[in-house]
Formats: C-alpha cells, structure tokens, sequence
C-alpha cells in the first residue's frame, strides 16, 4: 500500500496500535491527539485519509470531519471514523458528518488493514478520474487545433431528398467497410442499442423540428462489441434543411470533447461503472457497503411514505462470531460471513437488499413488505442459516446462527433512521432472549 495517513486519537494505546500496524506496511503515517491539531496539520500536508476518533476532549471526531470537510481541497479525502462505541446513533452521524466508513475499537488488525487499503485504492482512482477530467476539461480550450489533426469521421443527411452520406472513418468507427456496407439513416439505428432506440429516435424526431440535440447513447458493432458514445448535432437552416454531424473515434484514454461530433467515451464510462460499483459495495461479501444501504434505504422510505407503501427492515448479527474468529481465525470468520450473504440472498426478491453495517451486522432493506411477511422471511433466513455447515479450507466445520430484529414503517416516521433504531431494538431484544431468533419491532 502506497499512502499519507493522518490518525486522530487522544488515547495513547489506540494511537500506538493504529500507528504500528500502519508503518508495517511501509504507509506514511501522521499522529495527532486531538481536533485542533489534526486540522493545522490537515492544512500543511493534505493526508491520503484520516482515520479520526469520535470520542476526543474539546472538539469530538463529528466536528472535526465537518471542518475538514468544509475545506475544498480536503473535501474528497476520505474519513474513516474509529470508537468503541457500537452506537447505531454514532454510526449514523459519523456517515451524515462525511464519514466513509466505521471501525469499532478493539481494533482487528485484518480489518484496519482491508479498509484503509479499500479506501485508498479508491481514493486514488478518484483523484486519476478528476486527473483525467481536468485534463479533458483543457484540451476541449483547443478545439479548433486539435480538429483539423483529428480522426473524424462525418455524416451528412440532406432531408429534402433523404440523401445520406458519410466518410471512410465513418464506415470503420461503426465496425464496416465502405465496401460491404451502404450507410444510411435506418442502418445506424440499426446499431443503436435496444434499450436506447428510442431515445435515439426522438432525438432525431426533434432535430427535425429544428432542435439541436446531444445525448449519450450505446451502439452495437457487427463483431456484437459495444460501444458508448456521446452525439450532439445541429440543423443547418438554408433553402433546405439539412442535419450534419461528425464522428470521432478516440485512444483508449483520449478524453477529447468536441461540438458536432460523437464521441466514444466506452473507457471513461467502464471507469465510472467500476469506481460506482467499488463505492457502493463491502469489499468482503459482495453486498452493499453501509453508504450505498443507507442512500437506497432513504430513498424507498420517501418513496413509501409517498404512496403510502409497506417498508420493512432486518436488523441481523451473527451470534457468537468473536468466537469463530478467535478459534478458527479470521479467514474462518470471512468465509462464514461471505456464506451468510450467500444465504441472504437466496432467500431475497431481487428488489430486496442487503447491506453491511458493522463487522458482522447487516441489514436487509424489504420493499412494500409489510411486518408479518418481513418476520416470515426472517425466519427463513434465520432457520437457512442454522442448517447449512460451513466447510473452511482444513475441512473443519462451523456452524453458526443469526439473531433478527425486523421493524415496519409507521406513519410516525419521520426519517428512516426510526425505523432501523426500532430493528437494532428488537435485534438486542432477539440476542438478549437467547439468540437464534427473530423478533419483531412493536409499531
């Protein structure tokens, strides 16, 4: 791992802890203990992520992420709050004040290690995307100079007679040869991609009405490759109207823009869909990370509350996992949780979600269920899970089990977080009856 860390933390022994377990793996690391000094060091050398202490005299972790999170250059750098407190109230603040994950004291060194080296890979791909972005950002400034040594390929439709013609460049960008193919109006609809031809239609549908148009769509090529572009046109007004427009094939990081031209962006966009897909799923078991679950889950309670529709949570936690990790090891507790998603998901609708919140608490958000269906569910889950071994690597086998909380939305609810601190009540109620069990929130 390659990083500048900033640690804020007032207690020494966690300061230390954190401290070595970093320098190990050759980190550049910073210590401060307390808020004020971490933002004057913030200011002198901005970090590549901080990891900051909720609980610190004066000025606590909530205030000083806030802070720095007010700074425009440090706005970006990620935050990975620390505390002993298991608190869903604190987890929730600590994402609210700009947090991007959560480590709960006492710390697991497998664990500190995988979160801060997920979140400087992602980190640094988002600052090589704002790289590439500025660097697009000025080479658009030369247009005009970078067109004439440009590779373009043009089209050009003159409607009063359906005439349509277009370059050599033309023919390769779309995957054919002047030879073997007649270019007109249909057959590059033809390319479009399914799910796209009819926003492709109504663009040209518009452009006909004297409207210039520009939308990002997919085509397909002959050979089924699938490309991203990005098209903006305009009509010609003369004595006949006529709609012109270019095609730009570029390299694979050649990120130039141009107006009248359709440009394939297919790399930056696999970029975006691989960094979308790094920030909303748990680095472990594949399910969504607690960000991504909270932002849907705010989403379906607006939306419920909107139509008036059943929303229903779990609240779920592995019953006795310090133990599994401490016989078997931390790659036994990592197999026993990828299993147990496994086991999620199997019993879901697709519309349904899972989400990791803690190190073993997950949540499971059930759209339009109400409280009797979501209790059968996880049941389902909780008796799956009890039932099914789990085979490590040595041949030894685990078997474990789930405690439940499950709460319905209620026309008091104002937030969602109501409704997962009345899941999280039951879930404790569920684990202090004995384990292994569900049981449901009163509304």
């Amino acid at each position: 791992m390659i990083g500048n860390i900033l640690i804020v933390d007032d207690e020494p022994s966690s300061l230390k802890l954190l401290h070595d377990i970093l320098v190990m793996q050759g980190l550049h690391v910073r210590a401060c203990n307390n808020g004020e000094l971490a933002l004057r060091s913030v200011e002198l050398e901005p970090p590549d992520l901080i990891l900051l202490d909720i609980r610190m005299p004066r000025m606590d972790g909530f205030e000083v992420c806030r802070h720095i999170k007010e700074k425009t250059q440090l706005h970006d750098t990620p935050v990975i709050f620390i505390s002993g407190a298991t608190d869903v109230e604190d987890k929730v603040k600590a994402f609210q004040s700009g947090g991007v994950d959560y480590i709960t004291k006492p710390f697991q060194t497998e664990e500190v290690l995988a979160r801060v080296k997920t979140h400087l890979e992602l980190h640094q791909t988002v600052k090589e995307l704002k790289r590439l972005t500025e660097t697009l950002d000025k080479s658009e400034k030369n247009l005009k100079i970078a067109q004439s040594i440009a590779h373009l390929g043009h089209w050009e439709w003159d409607i009063s007679n359906a005439s349509f013609s277009c370059s050599d460049e033309m023919f390769r960008i779309l995957g054919y040869t002047p030879q073997n193919a007649l270019l007109n109006c249909e057959t590059l609809l033809q390319n479009v991609h399914p799910d796209d031809k009819a926003r492709v239609k109504n663009m040209l549908s518009q452009a006909l009405e004297g409207k210039n148009f520009e939308l990002e769509y997919r085509i397909i090529l002959p050979d089924d490759e699938m490309r991203v572009v990005h098209g903006k046109g305009e009509i010609l007004l003369g004595e006949q109207p006529k709609i012109v427009g270019t095609v730009q094939c570029l390299p694979e990081h050649d990120q130039i823009t141009m107006l009248g031209v359709i440009q394939d962006i297919t790399a930056r966009k696999k970029l975006e869909w691989q960094l979308e897909e790094l920030a909303n799923t748990d680095y472990l078991t594949g399910c969504a990370n607690r960000r991504c679950f909270l932002k849907r889950a705010e989403q379906e309670f607006l939306r419920a509350r909107r139509y008036g529709n059943n929303l229903s949570v779990l609240m779920l936690d592995l019953d006795h996992f310090k133990n599994i990790n401490d016989q078997y090891g931390h790659e036994a507790g990592d197999i026993t949780l990828k299993q147990f998603v496994e086991h999620c998901n199997a019993t879901l609708r697709e519309v349904d979600l899972v989400g990791r919140v803690g190190g073993e608490e997950f949540a499971i958000l059930l759209p339009e269920t109400a409280s009797c269906q979501a209790t059968e569910v996880a049941k389902r889950i909780c008796q799956l899970v009890s039932s099914k071994d789990v085979l490590l690597p040595n041949q030894d086998v685990i078997r474990f089990s789930v405690s439940i909380g499950v709460a319905n939305i209620d026309n008091k609810d104002t937030q969602f977080d109501t409704i997962l601190k009345r899941a999280d009540q039951a879930l404790y109620q569920a684990k202090h009856e004995g384990r292994n069990r569900v049981i449901c929130a009163e509304g």
